[in-house]
């Protein structure tokens, strides 16, 4: 490949800030992955009830939809750095917590739940922080590249921390795939006293707590080609994203087999998420990823209806690599566009929207999937969200032109 596809990546890296930040988050989140798929494990080998995997993941993700547009008012009042730091402490507290119950078996089904909703409210109040902080650690012209990337590291380590966690779940316990996660925000939190941001304009405001959440949502819905991707996205996290935060379930009662299969259905989607996110990333710029979001909606509706139907291992791991090729594609490319185009005054406001949209509409499609799986198996409801997935697809691709006006201009 001409060097030249890795220009906008080198400039992007050249950024002290970002440079150092990248290097400890990329661990921190393998980490973080990493002990989502053990406490998934952990849920289906305590209950062997498709519903209370479903039940766990909901309460991870859930606090999205109501944490997370509260702390973004915070990311754009108050100081992003510190915020950061005080939520990746107390996120590593409860992941050392978490192990230790873990690793002296004193773990009931009910002490997960609660754990995990833990968690799952400390990273909604992070989500809008992590998000809105990338534009203060990079130059302006930068921003698309570094933007893609940091959504690539999300995503790839969505994708490989599971893969990683599987294998280490079957040598050695759930419990040392959460002791790494523990251990991984020890870097992280290193890695912010060398980080020196520049100081933020303060802008005057007088406005109660209320008004600055209201003024995000009409910012959103008063540019309409953003409220599109909004919608489209949402769709995607909705009915098709649940798939990824079941496959424990799917492993477990379909395939009935252990980490190892989890391991390897989660590297496959982890080898097409790192091949998508390098597609982006190393682009470094908005013309034609309207289009192409659409189509790899597409691609990976169909691709999660022949997962749902087959039960060949082989195959079934193919097509866990076209779904996070796909799944990645769209999610990377529609986090870059809102970025790039929103102003930085209402950032984290926008964003933490972003993050309870697109991120926390999956804990409400996995928590019905999960509740009807558990009546009538994982085939159908799976399948039947991908058409409706599809549905919405269509609807929206008639905004397409809107889209790339607002986005690709």
């Amino acid at each position: 490949m001409p060097s030249g596809k890795f220009s906008a990546l080198r400039s992007a890296f050249s950024n002290r800030n970002y440079a150092i930040y990248m290097c400890g988050n990329s661990i921190s989140l393998i980490g973080f992955w990493m002990q989502r798929l053990a406490v998934s494990w952990l849920a289906w080998i305590i209950s062997e009830s498709e519903f209370w995997v479903g039940a766990v993941a909901f309460v991870e993700i859930a606090p999205l939809l109501f944490v997370t547009p509260l702390f973004g008012v915070w990311a754009d009042r108050f100081d992003r750095k510190t915020m950061a730091v005080i939520a990746q402490i107390m996120m590593m507290l409860q992941a050392f917590f978490l192990f230790f119950l873990a690793w002296f078996d004193m773990l009931s089904i009910g002490l997960l739940f609660g754990l995990a909703l833990v968690e799952g409210v400390i990273q909604a109040a992070y989500q809008p922080i992590r998000l809105s902080i990338i534009p203060n650690l990079v130059r302006k012209k930068d921003l698309v590249a570094a933007a893609a990337f940091t959504a690539v590291a999300f995503n790839v380590a969505r994708f490989a921390g599971p893969a990683v966690a599987g294998i280490v779940i079957e040598v050695l316990s759930p419990a040392m795939a959460i002791l790494f996660n523990a251990l991984s925000y020890m870097l992280i939190v290193a890695a912010w006293f060398f980080i020196r941001l520049p100081a933020r304009e303060k802008q005057p405001n007088n406005k109660t707590f209320i008004a600055d959440i209201r003024d995000g949502f009409h910012y959103v819905i008063g540019k309409r080609a953003l409220f599109y991707m909004f919608v489209l996205l949402t769709v995607v996290s909705f009915f098709i994203r649940p798939v990824a935060f079941m496959l424990s379930a799917f492993v477990g009662a379909v395939y009935e087999s252990g980490p190892i299969t989890l391991a390897l259905f989660t590297s496959a989607m982890g080898i097409g998420a790192v091949l998508a996110g390098l597609k982006i990333s190393m682009n470094g710029q908005t013309r034609g990823l309207v289009s192409e979001i659409l189509l790899m909606t597409l691609i990976a509706i169909v691709a999660l209806v022949g997962f749902a139907v087959i039960n060949i291992e082989w195959l079934a791991a193919g097509l866990m690599f076209v779904f996070g090729y796909a799944v990645t594609i769209g999610s990377v490319a529609g986090q870059t566009l809102v970025q790039n185009t929103i102003d930085d005054e209402m950032r984290g406001r926008v964003l933490s929207l972003w993050a309870a949209f697109t991120r926390g509409a999956p804990a409400l499609g996995v928590l019905i999937i999960g509740w009807v799986a558990n009546i009538v198996g994982l085939m159908w409801p799976n399948v039947i969200a991908a058409l409706c997935c599809f549905i919405g697809l269509v609807v929206m691709t008639r905004k397409r032109k809107e889209m790339r006006q607002f986005f690709e201009a």
